[in-house]
């Protein structure tokens, strides 16, 4: 009891987390309570048990909190690996109630979860964790595997577009430097600003291939809003720009916006997880980098010291076209 405890926020009292008074860790989880590793460990094989980080759990019960992650569900995870939400997804989409069983899928419309990766090595490694889950073989067979760029992810040959769309997309991690030694130390503002683009063409992706009325979950293990608010605001506001071309019949750009989606951004669910502590989404924000000289439109760090002398001098910038 005084290990582990129910998440206080979880109304279906199954998310379980270490309590901060046992400071257990996986390096001395044997130590402190062999017990508890036995149980975790066997859970684990058996599929009894899931161990995932509790941000990583979101994005899916999200989806399946608004109905649009259910059983039978189309669902594509378009940067899967390591596997954590393919596997929380497939729970849900591959069988016939929110508790699987053997006698109650074998003759059900089962749903499907297409787990993507650009990195094959990554892929593989995805695969292992499917087969090292303890999910019954009626559920892992419902995972397809596929290696292609998610910015560029081919539409289905069936032309049936998906009911769910998980795009956790790569990013600079700076929202994990709690259990990451190395995100701080290498951490640089042009991390974030040069990913942004890749994080966008994802996005579009992700929302040129969702069915009318499904859903797009849009996720990051980053705080930086270049790398999130700034995202979903230029994905809205590129899909809005490509509808009123395409209304005004612009020929010149018809062929680029035929499959441009109306879309809209949506509240989270307001009945999942009640406690939790969230808050809205910035609405403003400035871009950083360093610079060897000062540019009429930013602001620079008075500081000084051996920073500048290492990097250049930090700036701040209104927009990221000036960045």
């Amino acid at each position: 009891n005084n290990l582990v405890s129910v998440v206080k926020y979880d109304p279906s009292q199954t998310i379980y987390q270490a309590t901060s008074e046992s400071e257990l860790s996986k390096s001395n989880l044997s130590k402190v309570s062999p017990s508890l590793k036995e149980l975790l460990v066997n859970g684990s094989q058996d599929g009894t048990l899931a161990r995932q980080e509790l941000g990583s759990m979101l994005p899916v019960l999200c989806l399946s909190a608004g109905n649009w992650l259910k059983p039978g569900s189309k669902v594509l995870d378009l940067c899967a690996s390591p596997g954590s939400k393919t596997l929380q997804a497939l729970e849900i989409a591959a069988s016939s109630s929110s508790s699987p069983k053997r006698n109650e899928t074998k003759n059900a419309k089962l749903g499907r979860v297409i787990a993507n990766d650009v990195h094959s090595a990554r892929l593989d490694s995805l695969k292992d964790a499917v087969d090292r889950s303890g999910l019954d073989d009626i559920l892992t067979s419902r995972v397809t595997y596929t290696n292609f760029d998610a910015s560029v992810f081919p539409p289905p040959k069936s032309g049936k577009l998906f009911d769910a769309i998980i795009a956790d997309v790569p990013c600079s991690g700076d929202g994990t430097i709690r259990k990451d030694k190395h995100i701080l130390p290498n951490w640089s503002p042009a991390t974030g600003n040069a990913l942004h683009g890749l994080q966008l063409k994802i996005l579009m992706r992700a929302l040129e291939l969702i069915k009318v009325g499904g859903v797009v979950c849009y996720s990051t293990c980053s705080l930086n809003p270049v790398e999130d608010e700034a995202v979903v605001a230029a994905a809205l506001k590129r899909m809005c720009n490509k509808n009123a071309r395409k209304k005004n019949g612009d020929v010149k750009v018809e062929k680029d916006v035929q499959s441009a989606p109306a879309v809209e951004l949506i509240e989270w669910p307001k009945d999942l997880l009640p406690d939790f502590k969230r808050r809205p989404g910035v609405e403003q924000w400035r871009i950083a980098g360093y610079s060897n000289s000062v540019d009429k439109d930013s602001t620079s760090d008075d500081d000084e010291g051996d920073v500048n002398d290492d990097f250049g001098q930090l700036s701040w910038y209104d927009s990221y076209e000036k960045a």
